[in-house]
């Protein structure tokens, strides 16, 4: 989420927030998730702190306002234009009121979602893209009670276009804060209803119902790699520490020799009371045909446990968080220090993926490669894989050594406009960058591949970057695939979300339970 914090702003501790916000007709879900980084940036919030968007339902359908939620990792709510236009707000719009019939759409979606008694964080802003007008407006709220209390609110809304009738019932995700409420809490109004009584553990009020919150499970693939082991350990205790109300634990499915198995990362959730597991892989791409896929290898881990239930969810793909991750890996490859543009000019960069039998899956890989490119500077960035599929790395290095080769450098370009003699001009060079997060053997492999084809290429500036490893942007991909799971309480019903893909595909959202795995019932 973009959206610097204003020097001098207190960061505030991560109560929920509910962003409304309002919309023109193809507004671009980027400068939504610019405005919705920088409003929490502007109260000191944390993205994390984000639990939803909400708006009028006029625009429930409008993709731009879907893809943000789906960036940001949160739920759309939409409501109704009576219901908001019976809120009081400071900043009402005759215009807005004209157009989708209530005169405040951000405003008053963040309160109504928020919760009976809730309160603006931040009044409306205004989205301001370079060079364009502005198209979105954002405004923040949170329960009254929210600094000092655990709570959930049941709105009235729905989530996105078409799913439900107008007015149906719709939980908004709690603040994640410890569920310990501080004496003198008051009852959701903030005003003078009844108090409730301190809670411990991992209840959660919701209305008059209390569940279990799920445990999050992240599912690692094939290695038996201790460093991959290690990098997992160091991402669950970094997951731990930032979200102590989250059971966390993970292990590695595909590898049956490995130091820290799936198995006995499900063995310890259940151990702490955890019945319903989200399980988050560490893919980056699809696996293709594989011995054994992640639900089956939940399913099997979950047998063991009657009455334990597992969601699993897709693969994490190119996410904007794992993008800059990797341009970061780039820029330390090719090494600290001030650079100038046409450092990037004459770098190629060759994306190397594990591979996999299927096509789809390998076009993701492709896919990831042209969003790395765009923007960035580089002079192409190719791809390549480990194993199972063509190009392997030795042709994916041939072939950046031959696009570089015929295409002339625009800063070298520029550098001679300027007088600069071509023989004075640095060489081209290849950084080779793994797309997949952990070291293992299939990186050990990759700089064999990698060490020999140079070898064989003594002219050739190739350089290796490192995996993604336990950075800070997983930490808050993962922790948004976990939320929105949470989110979308149908996703434990199960045929639903079984039927999310044709049979043989890794299942997103796939529903899974000792029984359904044929385990003891």
């Amino acid at each position: 989420m973009s959206g610097a914090r204003p020097a001098g702003a207190p960061q505030r501790p991560d109560g929920g927030v509910v962003a409304g916000v309002g919309a023109r007709r193809g507004v671009r879900a980027e400068d939504v998730v610019a405005l919705v980084g920088a409003a929490l940036a502007a109260v000191g919030r944390a993205p994390g702190a984000l639990v939803a968007l909400a708006t009028v339902d006029a625009k429930a359908a409008e993709p731009g306002l879907r893809d943000a939620a789906r960036r940001l990792g949160v739920p759309l709510r939409a409501f109704p234009a009576a219901e908001l236009a019976v809120v009081r707000v400071p900043a009402p719009s005759a215009a807005a009121r004209d157009a989708v019939g209530t005169p405040s759409v951000a405003e008053a979606a963040a309160l109504v979602a928020a919760g009976p008694g809730a309160r603006l964080v931040l009044g409306k802003r205004v989205s301001a893209p370079a060079g364009r007008p502005g198209t979105a407006t954002c405004a923040l709220a949170a329960p009254t009670t929210q600094d000092t209390c655990d709570t959930w609110a049941i709105t009235r809304g729905t989530a996105g276009a078409a799913e439900g009738s107008p007015g149906a019932a719709a939980i908004v995700v709690p603040s994640p804060v410890p569920s310990v409420h501080a004496p003198g809490c008051t009852g959701p109004a903030g005003g003078g209803g009844p108090r409730r009584p301190p809670r411990t553990g991992t209840s959660r009020h919701q209305g008059d119902v209390v569940t279990i919150r799920p445990a999050l499970l992240i599912a690692g693939h094939g290695t038996r790699h201790e460093g991959a082991a290690d990098a997992l350990r160091a991402l669950v205790r970094v997951l731990g520490e930032q979200h102590p109300e989250v059971p966390v634990a993970g292990g590695f499915f595909g590898a049956p020799a490995s130091p820290l198995p799936l198995s006995g990362a499900v063995d310890a959730l259940v151990a702490q009371g955890a019945t319903r597991l989200v399980v988050v892989p560490l893919l980056m791409a699809p696996t293709g045909p594989i011995r054994e896929t992640l639900p089956e290898a939940v399913a099997r881990a979950v047998a063991a446990h009657p009455g334990v239930r597992a969601v699993c969810e897709p693969e994490l793909g190119p996410d904007p968080r794992l993008l800059a991750a990797l341009e970061r890996r780039l820029d330390e490859a090719l090494g600290g220090g001030a650079r100038r543009p046409e450092d990037r000019d004459r770098t190629t960069v060759l994306l190397v993926g594990r591979g996999a039998a299927d096509p789809h899956a390998n076009a993701e890989v492709v896919r990831a490669a042209r969003l790395l490119w765009e923007g960035r500077g580089f002079a192409g960035v190719e791809t390549a894989f480990v194993t199972l599929a063509a190009p392997d790395v030795p042709a994916g290095l041939d072939r950046c050594r031959v696009l570089a080769a015929a295409a002339p450098q625009q800063g070298q370009r520029q550098r001679q406009g300027q007088g600069q003699e071509q023989g004075q001009e640095q060489g081209h060079r290849i950084v080779v960058l793994p797309y997949f997060f952990f070291a293992g053997d299939l990186l050990e492999r990759l700089r064999m591949q990698t060490e020999g084809w140079a070898a064989a290429h003594p002219g050739a500036e190739v350089l290796g970057a490192e995996p993604i490893g336990a950075a800070a942007e997983l930490a808050e991909v993962v922790v948004a695939r976990y939320r929105a799971a949470v989110a979308d309480g149908a996703a434990f019903a199960g045929r639903a979300a079984e039927d999310a893909r044709p049979t043989g595909d890794t299942l997103p959202g796939t529903a899974l339970s000792a029984t359904s795995a044929g385990g003891p019932a």
